[in-house]
């Protein structure tokens, strides 16, 4: 009995730690944009993350993204803007032509585009003329970059947008406090089940350690 009470209690603890591990999901709405980012955890210090940009309503006056930059809340890279020993930023996918987006260490410069200054920073930015063109706004409901990353995350991070005008001139930046992720549903669901089975099993033991039996 004691066996299969502590094979029960291994696989609760395994759910309880998939619950913790899920998906989780932060939003962020300014100048009508609408930003999501979706973080998984794929293992300790190993997260992916998917960023869709719904611009439909967006009201900035920009006809270009150039370019955007993440700050995970610590350090990602030495003096030599070189990444530290168990840090790597990985970019997967990107909207338009993948290859026209690059990514490298750093912020946003105060003018546009990528500064390579800024060790908690690293930035995406679209090198093909003023950027990727998000007009008409209609049909921008679900701009997508995932990437992935290795390292300590602070439970949420800040978020830097660059839009062009027509003319390539700087129309603003979006700047995100950082937030906290917020489990989906189905990260509730399993962390639920987790605790349940741990607490069945922790009624089980009580009742089998109050029972007596006489000869």
């Amino acid at each position: 009995m004691n066996k299969l009470v502590n094979s029960l209690i291994r696989v609760a603890s395994v759910v309880v730690a998939l619950g913790a591990m899920g998906s989780q999901a932060m939003a962020l709405t300014v100048d009508g944009a609408v930003y999501t980012l979706d973080d998984t955890v794929l293992g300790p210090d190993h997260n992916q993350f998917t960023l869709t940009i719904d611009l439909t309503g967006y009201t900035g006056g920009g006809s270009f993204l150039n370019s955007l930059a993440f700050n995970l809340g610590n350090p990602l890279f030495d003096n030599s803007m070189n990444y530290l020993s168990g840090v790597s930023f990985s970019l997967l996918s990107a909207p338009g032509t993948f290859s026209d987006w690059s990514v490298s260490p750093g912020g946003l410069s105060a003018s546009s585009g990528c500064n390579g200054s800024g060790a908690s920073w690293v930035c995406i930015q679209n090198t093909s003329g003023n950027g990727f063109n998000i007009l008409p706004l209609v049909s921008k409901s679900s701009l997508q970059f995932m990437f992935e990353f290795d390292g300590v995350t602070n439970n949420g991070l800040s978020l830097k947008a660059d839009y062009l005008d027509a003319n390539g001139n700087k129309v603003g930046s979006l700047i995100s406090q950082q937030v906290s992720p917020v489990p989906e549903p189905e990260t509730y669901a399993m962390l639920l089940a987790g605790l349940g089975l741990i607490g069945f099993i922790a009624l089980r033991r009580n009742q089998n350690s109050s029972t007596i039996n006489f000869a």
